[in-house]
């Protein structure tokens, strides 16, 4: 049986990201009801693991751990595309890192190791394991019939999208926007990768490391933020690049038309 998600790929994109922000403004507002010690970080904690539930609940529900690559080996000729990827995880680690302070409950700091795996399991586990599955599992997969150039640019955009949960969360639109304007490119890289990789599991992998390092940052400095730009951009032009490889693929050599056959007396059929 074709699920929804197979007939109708761009609406269940669309409403799946309108109902991720829905999601975000209905944990906010019942925990800061039912809990109001908890601060904004508190409350996204406890709505990133939500999303992560989402996630699973939707893959189990398609039963598509198959087809999301989960269960496929690693294609290691296509690792080698993951080596700009990789340099944004170095980014922080040489401009040096320090665990930030990190309050769940109002006037309570956490103590540095307890902040430590706020970061680790909390916060970057989570949003690996979530938007993974969802972005390059589901609605990649979900649209790659169509075209492979909407199943790595429509959930690259949602992906970017979906990060105003960061506004409701607390941040200013001027740190929402220039954020959401590099998640897309560097979704069109992980898309891009995430078809030759045959496997999800590299960039899960990927992603927890990024996001962790990139929470300990120890810095903010302009030279810090335009080499991650740089890095970022380039992750988007290795997607493109790969994109317009895969339509080069498809179109084949471009062949001469056939002559048309000429019957014994000479007669064009």
């Amino acid at each position: 049986m074709v699920s929804l998600v197979e007939r109708r790929p761009v609406g269940f994109a669309l409403g799946l990201t309108a109902a991720l922000v829905v999601l975000t403004l209905l944990t906010r507002s019942v925990l800061e009801a039912a809990v109001p010690e908890l601060t904004l970080h508190g409350i996204g904690l406890v709505l990133n693991w939500l999303i992560v539930a989402v996630s699973i609940g939707l893959v189990t529900w398609l039963g598509w751990w198959e087809r999301i690559r989960l269960t496929a080996p690693v294609n290691r000729r296509a690792v080698v595309y993951l080596l700009p990827f990789a340099a944004v995880v170095f980014v922080p680690v040489a401009f040096g890192l320090a665990i930030p302070e990190i309050s769940l409950i109002q006037g309570q700091t956490l103590p540095p190791w307890a902040a430590l795996f706020v970061i680790i399991v909390g916060v970057a586990l989570g949003a690996a394991i979530s938007e993974e599955l969802i972005y390059r599992g589901v609605l990649l997969r979900a649209l790659e019939p169509r075209s492979r150039l909407l199943a790595v640019v429509l959930p690259a955009t949602m992906f970017g999208l979906a990060h105003i949960s960061q506004v409701i969360l607390g941040n200013s639109l001027a740190e929402w926007l220039p954020q959401m304007l590099l998640i897309i490119p560097l979704g069109i890289g992980l898309g891009a990768i995430a078809l030759r990789l045959e496997s999800l599991w590299p960039l899960i992998v990927w992603h927890f490391a990024v996001d962790v390092t990139g929470s300990l940052a120890a810095t903010t400095s302009v030279v810090y933020e335009l080499i991650s730009i740089g890095f970022v951009l380039l992750a988007g032009a290795i997607g493109v690049w790969l994109l317009w490889q895969d339509r080069r693929a498809r179109r084949g050599p471009h062949r001469q038309p056939a002559s048309t056959p000429i019957d014994e007396l000479g007669v064009q059929k």
